[in-house]
């Protein structure tokens, strides 16, 4: 599944302001999530948006937890992860971070 965030050009068309999407294993156990958003509107709450559509869709299917990677000086991906409960674990040998969020528990 994928989330897309677009708007209308003022000349006309429309432009893609962010994507997140999840990728579910066959059995739907886990589903491995990515999450960009443009650049120069980074920080008011697009991430946030479509971080919270993807984990509403997935726990409504049934995805028992959603899991990602990102390298660790992405702070802004595991501050938002974070607010919404993930487990962040370093991998120091690629300095990169595991995001782990369990989905049968609780919403959030």
């Amino acid at each position: 599944m994928a989330f897309i965030a677009t708007s209308d050009r003022a000349g006309g068309g429309v432009e893609t302001l962010g994507v997140a999407r999840a990728i579910s294993d066959p059995d739907n156990i886990a589903a491995e999530f990515a999450i960009i958003v443009r650049s120069d509107i980074k920080g008011n709450g697009l991430g946030t948006v479509l971080l919270r559509k993807l984990i509403d869709y997935c726990r409504n299917r049934g995805t028992r937890e959603l899991v990602g990677e990102a390298l660790e000086d992405n702070q802004r991906l595991i501050a938002l992860t974070r607010r919404f409960g993930f487990t962040v674990t370093t991998v120091p040998a690629t300095h990169t971070v595991d995001l782990r969020l369990n989905l049968t528990a609780s919403a959030d």
